[in-house]
């Protein structure tokens, strides 16, 4: 979510004009349009299958709230969301327009004129935490060029599926056309980490192959769209205390696979 903030309230462009650098905009507030669809799914050993697929639209209103003790306020609510869980409605408020959602979080994020976010408040919870993936949005290394790269790591997380491990994604300025300004995002990353849960070890493997392009509005200095998918192929090996012979372990299999398609454009 922090990254997401960072990202949404705007960018100016100096020097010429294959050149960007972050600076926190003039109070103003922002909505976008919100599109995610795919398909997600884990399986065990000793359990069937489960997959689904999801849809899900909805309106993200970013409110400024102003500036208290030298932090910037700003307050995220859904509305007019419409969720579809294997074609089955889990919510459908969208044809109100003063309703907010029950299954998405609306926050408050207090951060500097710099972009550093210091503090993220829910003031409303949800069903479904999508927040983590707001996060695939860069937040960029001071000034850049055209054909900057950098990388950005996003820090673990958990689903209901299992845990996420950190995700690594490299970003491409690829100049300006027109009035436009196009960041590319990509990741090949082999996943490869050992945690423990208690007396539980676990061994995650796997492939983060996600890409996407972010577009900027040069004259406004703000998000104009992004669009991209998230593919995430995760296996789990839980070593489990054998329950009948002590010192000995049971290896328990898992796998998750997330495959989404997002966009977010400016309404």
């Amino acid at each position: 979510m922090k990254k997401l903030i960072f990202m949404l309230l705007g960018f100016t462009i100096l020097g010429y004009a294959e050149t960007l650098q972050y600076q926190f905009p003039m109070l103003e507030n922002i909505v976008y349009n919100v599109h995610i669809d795919g398909n997600a799914g884990w399986s065990s050993f000793d359990e069937k299958p489960v997959s689904f697929k999801v849809k899900a639209d909805f309106r993200l209103e970013l409110l400024n709230l102003g500036e208290s003790n030298g932090l910037y306020q700003i307050k995220l609510t859904a509305r007019k969301s419409k969720i579809l869980i294997n074609n089955d409605v889990l919510e459908d408020i969208s044809k109100s327009e003063t309703e907010i959602s029950f299954c998405i979080p609306q926050v408050l994020v207090q951060m500097d004129k710099n972009g550093k976010i210091y503090k993220t408040t829910t003031l409303k919870k949800g069903l479904i935490n999508i927040a983590p993936f707001f996060n695939i949005l860069p937040a960029f290394p001071g000034e850049i060029k055209q054909g900057s790269k950098w990388v950005q790591k996003i820090e673990s997380f958990n689903l209901p599926s299992g845990k996420v491990p950190q995700l690594e994604f490299t970003y491409i300025y690829e100049g300006k056309s027109g009035d436009n300004h196009r960041i590319r995002f990509l990741s090949n990353q082999t996943i490869k980490e050992i945690t423990n849960q208690q007396d539980t070890e676990v061994k995650i493997t796997g492939k983060n192959s996600s890409d996407g392009d972010i577009i900027f509005d040069s004259q406004k200095n703000i998000l104009k769209k992004a669009t991209g998918k998230i593919n995430l192929d995760m296996n789990y090996m839980f070593q489990v205390p054998d329950p009948d012979k002590k010192g000995k372990f049971i290896p328990v299999p898992m796998k998750t696979q997330i495959n989404l398609n997002f966009s977010f454009n400016k309404q």
